[in-house]
């Protein structure tokens, strides 16, 4: 017999199809970054049990015993961890179930720090309230625990300053069509065949969907989802007008989306000549091409950080000098101590004298430096020297004056370099951020993998080709404007 779980419910509130796969337990493998994710919760939780000692635990125990024993501690009004209930079709365990006189309060446990989330975990604690309360409990109040964003640790963790409450229980109480999502839902995991592909903005709302790769990718290869203008491009997408060729001649679109659309139909690359020589102006060598990797928890693991703080524990940098000499210096820490002071000092030994230092989307750059002059004042007027030299190499690219029809109406730069250079990250063991971000935490820090020097090795290279890459496409920029 099928039965919905909150999980399931949650799926099914994104897309059906999502929730069959699901049901069927044949979504793709989680990526390193997801399963990093995943993990937060659980170190999480271990905090916010601290608040509630006398809680009484039940996460271990299995499906019968679960829902008996919770039966039992219900009677005797207990505080209960992963209290367990099960009525017809329908399944949950709460994270918290806490007396409250004649009824209950209901907690929500999430990992996150970000306030803007809460709404997503309305329909979650909405559905839980229900399955309760048709056992006949009352729940009274609603809430979520989160992380504390401005939280710092400072030697041992704090728990009641770590954790932060949230009544949301007007918000649930103005959850509807919970009824009719249940039975449309059951209906979903009984059906044998797979839904059909529906594309829609749920392929990325509340979380980009496991399944978007594959229902994507169905789309033709110059599809009108590479826009920029997201309320057009799913206008024309509902109407009916998927590849960008069928767009109405007469149908005007924005700046950016009109150089998509030409080089889409001219199978050519679209080039702003006078607007990259502007750019490439603002470029004073030598070049400081400079790339960070960094990793980040839930619960900070070192003094002088926060809630999903990003560590640098890694660099690479590129010097290109005007006379075409190129010289490369690198990091990567040993993890046997916080990183950050090391990487700084190294660092500042490293990017002296004057010339631009180039990165690519310089926010991520520009808000970790940011944060290091803060955490690590002795170096505050150094770092704020190199912030204000800090030189946007996505920029050309951001504003569409380069485009390549390959890029498909993106401009990171796994999507500019083989576009202009024909080169790319394919042939790298790692060969992305998120693996090794994930990858350096699990072997470094979190011992769940061995650290050996193939590994090192392969995150020197993946972190290296990030700043050659830059180079590259320096080189490329200045052919294209003599």
């Amino acid at each position: 017999m099928a039965t919905l779980t909150k999980s399931k419910y949650m799926n099914g509130g994104q897309c059906q199809r999502l929730l069959w796969f699901a049901n069927k337990k044949q979504l793709p493998e989680s990526s390193l970054m997801e399963q990093h994710r995943f993990s937060q919760g659980p170190i999480f939780e271990k905090y916010v049990k601290q608040i509630y000692p006398n809680g009484v635990e039940l996460g271990d125990l299995d499906f019968n015993k679960n829902i008996e024993k919770t039966k039992e501690l219900v009677n005797d009004k207990k505080l209960i961890f992963e209290a367990g209930f099960k009525v017809d079709e329908l399944f949950i365990r709460a994270d918290i179930l806490e007396p409250n006189g004649d009824g209950w309060n209901l907690y929500e446990i999430k990992a996150s720090s970000d306030e803007k989330k809460l709404k997503i975990y309305f329909p979650d604690l909405a559905f839980q309230k229900y399955v309760i309360e048709k056992t006949g409990l009352k729940i009274k109040k609603c809430f979520v625990l989160k992380l504390n964003k401005e939280y710092v640790k400072n030697g041992e963790i704090e728990a009641e300053k770590l954790v932060e409450k949230h009544d949301v229980t007007e918000n649930v109480e103005l959850v509807g069509n919970i009824e009719e999502n249940v039975q449309k839902y059951l209906e979903t995991l009984k059906e044998e065949d797979e839904p059909p592909i529906t594309i829609s903005v749920n392929c990325n709302r509340p979380y980009e969907c496991s399944l978007k790769a594959h229902c994507w990718g169905t789309l033709p290869t110059n599809n009108v989802l590479h826009l920029t203008n997201w309320r057009q491009y799913w206008k024309f997408f509902h109407e009916g007008i998927i590849d960008i060729k069928d767009i109405p001649k007469e149908e005007e679109l924005k700046p950016k989306d009109e150089v998509i659309r030409k080089a889409a139909l001219s199978c050519k690359v679209v080039v702003a000549k006078e607007e990259i020589k502007h750019f490439m102006k603002t470029l004073k060598y030598p070049l400081y091409h400079f790339d960070f990797e960094t990793f980040d928890t839930a619960v900070p693991i070192y003094d002088k950080s926060r809630p999903y703080q990003k560590i640098p524990f890694q660099y690479s940098l590129h010097i290109q000098h005007e006379d075409g000499k190129l010289e490369h210096f690198e990091y990567l820490a040993d993890g046997k101590e916080d990183p950050r002071l090391k990487l700084l000092e190294r660092l500042k030994d490293e990017i002296k004298g004057k010339g631009s230092v180039v990165v690519f989307n310089k926010s991520f750059e520009k808000s970790v430096l940011t944060k290091l002059a803060e955490d690590f004042p002795e170096h505050k007027d150094w770092i704020e020297v190199v912030l204000s030299r800090l030189i946007d190499l996505a920029v050309p690219f951001q504003n569409f004056h380069y485009y390549c029809p390959t890029q498909k109406g993106k401009y990171s730069i796994k999507k500019v370099l083989p576009a202009i250079t024909g080169k790319g990250y394919e042939n790298l063991e790692i060969n992305n951020g998120g693996d090794a971000s994930i990858l350096y935490y699990n072997s470094h820090i979190a011992n769940k993998e061995e650290v050996n020097d193939k590994l090192r090795q392969n995150m020197l290279n993946y972190c290296g080709l990030d700043t050659e890459a830059m180079v590259w496409i320096v080189d490329e920029l200045s052919k294209l404007i003599k």
